[in-house]
Formats: C-alpha cells, sequence, structure tokens
C-alpha cells in the first residue's frame, strides 16, 4: 500500500506497530504469501497451456503417442495393478 500525505509509514506498517505480532499472525502471513505465489505459477501455467504454440506441441505428442502406442502394443503396461 503507498503512502498518505501526512504519514511517513504505509497503512500495513501502521497495523502491525499498534499490537505486538503474535505467532498466529506469522503463520496467517506465510500462508498467505504461499497462496498468493501458488496462485501466480498457476495462472502462468494457464497462460503457457493458453498458447497456440503449446496447444499444437500437446497435440503432436498425444498422436504420436498413440500411434507408437498401436504399434507396440504387447511392450503396454498396466500400471492399475502396480499401484494399488
Amino acid at each position: 500500500m503507498g503512502q498518505l500525505c501526512c504519514f511517513p509509514f504505509s497503512r500495513d506498517e501502521e497495523k502491525t506497530s499498534k499490537r505486538p505480532v503474535g505467532i498466529q499472525d506469522l503463520i496467517n502471513e506465510a500462508l498467505h504469501r504461499e497462496r498468493m505465489g501458488l496462485k501466480s505459477k498457476v495462472k502462468q501455467i494457464k497462460e503457457l497451456l493458453l498458447k497456440p504454440e503449446t496447444q499444437a506441441k500437446i497435440r503432436k505428442e498425444l498422436f504420436e503417442g498413440r500411434s507408437i502406442n498401436n504399434n507396440n502394443q504387447e511392450n503396454d503396461v498396466d500400471f492399475s495393478t502396480t499401484l494399488t
């Protein structure tokens, strides 16, 4: 938050200077920062996935993967039984 014209500190600093910072406040702030970082990463991933060149690469890999799997079906592994 920006500074007000007649105050030498921001609103956040004013808020924390009125009362002592507790452990729960520190935990909440850390969780908030973590959430904001994760939201930023999710936004970047979504933007990347929406790019036409990324979508083209994904389609190409999926299509090539299917044609390879159809040619080598005897080499397929059933992971459903190994992951239980």
